[in-house]
């Protein structure tokens, strides 16, 4: 990572250099701005806080170029898989197909969720851990010059007409830097957040779960899954050699300091029974189910994304989708604005399509939490709650809900793909002399345009885009899709604008649609 000459004024300013703050930054820099990352750490979190990546911001991160480094993390993840099914007994070498079982999820620990029963299956999660999605983020970062300095504590922001002010604490004293914009993605106790003066209500913690990687002297004392037991939940694997006990009682302090060895045994032993004979705790971590969610996602030239806005108990590995999503919609809309036709009422929309997502999430995790409880009642609608998994409408419904399938954004518009999030498809383009072969929608270039496909030739759109050069990308007679005749998308691959079969071109409707993410014509 770069970490030297230090600039006194950028763009933005993200703090936090974890994954979501390294796809916001890796996002203003494709567009073209010029961004500094703070990071209180002085190396990277090595805890596996997730250990997959949901399909939203998979295809996020294929639009940044990472498909390749991404496909060989997931390989390698599902080659332990593997050795650690054989190692505990759970199926013979070979006998079933590890990835096919991996992508099997679960909700309240129930692990029927399949991929293939969602409404689509051809968009999934990749079995790659936080630590290692770190990594990738922190080479693509530096490919495109992003500064990242560690060690640099927030201590206090102070936002100025035209700008922010930021101060760290840093081994050799205090640094001061400015900026634009400032935004927090710096976790759940996000020193941004404190800082800008954020209201931060929710629920208090009524559980409290201690995990570990681990290695352990008799790996079939634990077989893999998630597990009701006698005081809690105990979870083993999950695609590493990860351990975890879940105790539904709250925590007695905030600040516990770092979970160790030990600390991991006794409480598996609380929950289970079982005394689990630990060689080495590589790393470990505690959770709770606190749930908590800022107002607004905006306050004045201050953001939050990820943890730094809402927090809540991390069944599912839904959060790390969720904040990578969050990253890519507000990157894109900062660009926008530093670049001179991107409107505050643009900015607004941040806050006004992310919050009510995050809320959701908030009430699914609660609900998980309710299903996971020991007792008596908790348990038998838990059993009531697996039956309905069985059913194909169900199972659907709480797979799309936990991989964001079922992001809408409301633009005002009834058709049904207008605000959604637009997956990967082939995509070939028939009037490209350099790509005439079939290629991937992702495989386009990445710098914060917007893109106008007609799949029409009946319908060129490229006159009517032309005032908005250099923001949207326009392709004629493209091919790939038969559900609609045309299509805008915007930079986060959210659908904008779609004419479908049959309909017949509304000029101004696109030309608005043009104006309202596009700003004013050149």
């Amino acid at each position: 990572m770069v970490e030297e000459q230090v600039v006194d004024s950028v763009s933005v300013i993200v703090a936090g250099a974890g994954p979501v703050g390294l796809v916001a930054a890796c996002e203003l820099a494709s567009a073209g701005m010029d961004v500094l990352v703070l990071e209180r750490r002085a190396d990277p979190d090595p805890v596996l806080k997730a250990g997959s990546v949901g399909p939203l911001a998979i295809e996020a991160l294929d639009r940044l170029g990472l498909r390749d480094e991404l496909v060989a993390a997931e390989r390698a993840t599902m080659a332990g898989y593997e050795q650690m099914a054989e190692q505990t007994g759970g199926r013979a070498p070979g006998e079933a197909d590890a990835l096919t079982k991996a992508q099997r999820e679960h909700f309240a620990g129930l692990e029927k969720i399949e991929a293939s029963r969602r409404s689509e299956p051809e968009r999934r999660r990749m079995r790659v851990p936080q630590p290692v999605l770190v990594e990738i983020l922190a080479r693509k970062a530096e490919s495109l010059g992003v500064r990242v300095l560690r060690a640099h504590t927030v201590t206090s922001v102070r936002q100025e007409p035209e700008g922010v002010v930021v101060q760290s604490e840093t081994s050799s004293g205090r640094r001061e830097f400015r900026a634009r914009y400032l935004l927090g993605c710096d976790g759940a106790a996000s020193a941004v957040r404190t800082a800008a003066g954020y209201d931060f209500p929710g629920t208090d913690a009524t559980m409290l779960g201690r995990q570990g990687v681990v290695e352990l002297a008799d790996p079939q004392q634990i077989p893999p899954g998630i597990h009701d037991v006698e005081n809690g939940v105990l979870v083993y694997g999950l695609g590493v050699d990860r351990v975890a006990a879940l105790e539904f009682v709250p925590p007695a302090a905030k600040d516990l300091g770092p979970l160790d060895q030990q600390e991991l045994h006794d409480a598996v032993q609380r929950v289970s029974g079982i005394d689990l004979d630990i060689v080495e705790m590589k790393t470990g971590g505690r959770f709770t189910d606190e749930a908590r969610h800022v107002p607004d996602y905006r306050k004045g030239r201050v953001f939050l994304a990820g943890d730094a806005a809402r927090i809540h108990a991390p069944v599912g590995g839904q959060g790390l989708n969720y904040g990578l999503i969050e990253a890519v919609n507000i990157a894109w809309k900062l660009a926008a604005r530093l670049h001179g036709w991107g409107t505050e009422e643009l900015l607004n929309t941040y806050t006004a399509e992310r919050h009510p997502q995050a809320r959701r999430l908030l009430e699914n995790t609660r609900a998980q939490i309710a299903l996971m409880r020991p007792d008596t009642h908790s348990r038998a609608l838990r059993e009531l709650f697996a039956d309905l998994l069985d059913l194909d409408e169900v199972n659907a419904f709480i797979g799309d809900m936990m991989a964001a399938l079922d992001t809408r954004y409301d633009l005002g518009d009834s058709d049904p793909l207008v605000g959604t999030l637009c997956g990967d498809f082939e995509l070939k383009l028939s009037e490209e002399v350099a790509a005439p072969a079939a290629r991937r929608l992702a495989d386009l270039p990445h710098d914060g345009q917007g893109l106008l496909l007609s799949f029409d030739a009946a319908v060129p759109l490229g006159a009517l885009a032309r005032p908005w050069q250099g923001r949207v990308r326009s392709i004629d007679s493209a091919v790939g899709r038969d559900d609609v005749r045309a299509m805008l998308l915007r930079p986060d691959g959210c659908i904008a604008w779609v004419l479908r079969p049959g309909d017949e071109l509304d000029e101004g409707s696109l030309t608005s649609a043009l104006h309202r993410w596009f700003g004013e014509p050149a």
